[in-house]
């Protein structure tokens, strides 16, 4: 699909933009904002990621705190069949309300029911200002607490990002102390005032807000823990708790290296969504290592879902863990989508 990298159509009035499966997130970023627009879908690596990659595997970054996963943000889709027929589902207007919604089936199937191949997307304005700072905290329940307080005030961050100490140095933030990263965007005067609630805040908690403008820093805590470069063998993860037990759950991870392994984790809080890496000195260390972090967010009601690792330890990690409810309404969907099992077989939970 690599030559379906086009915006097809962009209706700056309607804050709507129509784009090819194989565009970069990056270059369809910087056509937006040409027009003083952007789409807040923000994955991991975003300048060689594609969007059709990053709708059929549902990624989403820290932006989710304020605007949402692909599911919020995509109207309509269309797809190519496994018997070759392009269908379409939801439409290019964000008020639409027919039939079933078809556009949620098919983002995070990770193309087991078809392959996308167009989708049309809801935009923003770009904002006047934005403004980002760093909390470091004594501990990771200290900023459990202070990120709670901040989603239960009348603040509105873009970004908040719970990081414990190892995702803290990886991402260059701090020398290793746990915290939060906030980013706050408007106009200036309404920036000023959230920063000084902030400060408050941050002191309140034992903290100290630590002014953090540069969008490479923004980007670096966005791409963990893609970008890191650990030694041995190393897995990346994601998982998912209630947002009240998302310091737990990296401590809990955390907790899972020892003198062979070691994992560091982050959290975007309002979602509960975790993401980490395990590193060990061999394979069947880092196979060991990735069970009991599954095992741990287990524990807490959550769940893991091994993003990449080597083969090695594939063979002993199921990607998906334990099948979830619902699973066989997913393999009836796959066997009416797809009857002969054509696309991407495996690829998904239960076998799908």
């Amino acid at each position: 699909l690599t030559r379906l990298d086009a915006v097809s159509a962009h209706e700056p009035a309607d804050l709507t933009a129509t784009v090819q499966a194989g565009a970069r997130l990056g270059q369809v970023e910087a056509r937006l904002a040409a027009a003083g627009q952007f789409v807040p879908l923000d994955a991991p690596l975003m300048e060689e990621a594609t969007l059709g990659g990053v709708l059929a595997a549902n990624l989403s970054g820290p932006q989710r705190c304020r605007y949402g996963t692909a599911r919020d943000l995509v109207l309509g889709v269309r797809v190519v069949h496994a018997d070759g027929t392009v269908t379409k589902a939801g439409a290019r207007v964000v008020k639409n309300a027919t039939a079933y919604d078809l556009t949620k089936l098919y983002l995070g199937s990770h193309g087991t029911l078809g392959v996308l191949i167009e989708a049309t997307l809801r935009l923003f304005p770009r904002p006047e200002a934005e403004r980002g700072w760093w909390i470091p905290l004594p501990d990771l329940d200290a900023a459990q607490a202070l990120a709670i307080r901040i989603l239960g005030s009348h603040l509105t961050p873009d970004r908040l990002e719970l990081l414990g100490e190892a995702a803290t140095r990886c991402s260059g933030l701090g020398r290793g102390e746990s915290g939060l990263l906030v980013t706050c965007a408007g106009v200036r005067e309404a920036l000023d005032a959230e920063a000084a609630v902030l400060a408050a805040f941050a002191r309140a908690a034992g903290g100290d807000l630590r002014p953090v403008d540069d969008l490479a820093r923004w980007a670096a805590v966005r791409d963990y823990p893609w970008r890191t470069q650990g030694e041995g063998w190393i897995a990346r993860w994601r998982g998912g708790v209630l947002p009240a037990d998302a310091a737990k759950a990296i401590r809990a991870a955390e907790a899972c290296g020892g003198q062979d392994a070691r994992v560091s984790a982050a959290a975007t809080v309002a979602a509960g969504a975790i993401r980490g890496e395990a590193a060990a000195g061999d394979p069947r260390a880092l196979a060991a290592t990735l069970v009991a972090v599954r095992r741990a967010l287990e524990e807490l009601g959550g769940f893991v879902v091994i993003l990449d690792a080597p083969a090695d330890v594939r063979a002993q990690v199921p990607a998906w863990g334990p099948d979830p409810e619902g699973v066989d309404v997913m393999q009836r969907l796959k066997r009416a989508f797809d009857p002969q099992g054509i696309l991407n077989p495996g690829r998904f939970v239960g076998g799908i």
